[in-house]
Formats: structure tokens, C-alpha cells, sequence
């Protein structure tokens, strides 16, 4: 019997790419997609498939790692594997401290992924060899030194409003998004400048720009 697999992306390239991939494997099969965190959740719930793939940035703004605490709580036996273009540690760990069982970029190849999916479906976790080499160097240099990285001391909403900062948009628009009062928003981008070392608004968006330019990586390799 084949394992069904569920895709959460916003890219219909993205999306049409990893179905012909899973298609082309024997034992695994594509039951459906969509492209934000409401449909999603509805859909995966009512068709209950083995795995999900996630990209952290939907449509609208809105935040995959979300959808992945959902999902852990609501269904803990469906297994989770974020797809990303984002490339940071921080989206890694924290990902798997919401209980991904595996994180491939959209630049590996499409053999990694497919691997990713028949590891993760054994019941194993799964990072790529790219990943393996920054994460072993990334726990080395934790362990020399005592100092964190500013961005990995922002907590989950907060980062949500740095990625968002990053995106150019406004305090009302980013309350909208997240359906929060603007009150809140202005509360957590004072956070975010505490804990990154800045006072003023203009060198807040200029750092959220450059590190979320930073992120930004090629699409998913088709082959």
C-alpha cells in the first residue's frame, strides 16, 4: 500500500515539481495540497496522510512552523518534514523543537529529498549532508563560546515580526496578518530591538532586510 503524502507550499512550481517527484515513486502517492495553514490543516485532518511537507513561508505571510505546532498537537502521529528556502539554523532547530522530523532546503536535490521522505516515513529523522556539516558547526562554535546568536533569542511570534519587518511591511499590516492588535505588534518589535542591540526603527528594518536577503536561496532542483 502506498504512503500518501500531503504538500503545504505556495509555489504552484514548487508544488506541480514535488508531485511528479512522488509520483514517480512506487510506494508513495500525492492526495492533495494547498497553500495556507486553514485549508491545510482542514484538509490533512480529513484525509489523514503519513506525511506532510511544509515550507515555512505561505501565502499571505503566513508562518509554516505554525501549522507544524498544530499539527504535533492534533494529530502527533502524522509525520512532518519542512521544505524551505530558508537556510538559518535558527529555522532548523526550532523546527525540529516543534516536532519536524526532517528540514531539506529547496536547493538539494531532488534524490535527498525523496530520501528525506522514505527516512522520515521509517520512523528516523533526516537532514541533509549540507545540513549535517552547519549543524555539527554550529554546536562546535556554541560549545567554544557563551555567546548566542541575537536572532536565536527572539521567541517564535517574534520572529514572525522580524521575517515580516523583513518583507518591508507595516505594523498594521503585520497585526492583520497575524491577527493581532497593533498595540502587540509595536510590543514585539520593541522586544526584537532589545534583544538585537538596536534603538532605532529605520536600522531594525535595515537588519530584518538584510538577514531575510540572507535566506533567500534558489527553488526547489528538478531533475
Amino acid at each position: 500500500m502506498k504512503k500518501q503524502v500531503y504538500i503545504v507550499d505556495d509555489h504552484p512550481l514548487v508544488v506541480d515539481a514535488l508531485q511528479n517527484l512522488i509520483a514517480k515513486s512506487e510506494d508513495l502517492e500525492c492526495i492533495g495540497s494547498a497553500d495556507n495553514i486553514e485549508k491545510s490543516f482542514n484538509d490533512i485532518g480529513k484525509l489523514q496522510p503519513s506525511l506532510v511537507l511544509i515550507d515555512i513561508q505561505l501565502k499571505q505571510n503566513q508562518n509554516g512552523l505554525q501549522l507544524l505546532k498544530r499539527l504535533r498537537t492534533t494529530f502527533p502521529n502524522i509525520a512532518v518534514i519542512i521544505i524551505s528556502m530558508l537556510t538559518d539554523d535558527t529555522f532548523v532547530d526550532r523546527a525540529f523543537k516543534l516536532g519536524a522530523m526532517g528540514y531539506v532546503f529547496k536547493e538539494d536535490t531532488t534524490t535527498q529529498i525523496v530520501e528525506a521522505i522514505h527516512t522520515v516515513l521509517k520512523g528516523d529523522y533526516f537532514v541533509s549532508s549540507s545540513q549535517a556539516t552547519r549543524l555539527l558547526g554550529h554546536l562546535y562554535r556554541a560549545s567554544q563560546k557563551d555567546e548566542k546568536d541575537p536572532i536565536d533569542r527572539l521567541s517564535n511570534r517574534e520572529l514572525e515580526v522580524f521575517l515580516m519587518i523583513g518583507e518591508g511591511m507595516p505594523v498594521k499590516e503585520i497585526a492583520a496578518n497575524m491577527g493581532l492588535a497593533p498595540p502587540t505588534i509595536e510590543t514585539l518589535r520593541s522586544r526584537i530591538k532589545s534583544k538585537l542591540s538596536i534603538t532605532e526603527n529605520e536600522k531594525l528594518i535595515r537588519v530584518a532586510v538584510e538577514w531575510k536577503y540572507t535566506q533567500t536561496k534558489t527553488d526547489i532542483v528538478v531533475s
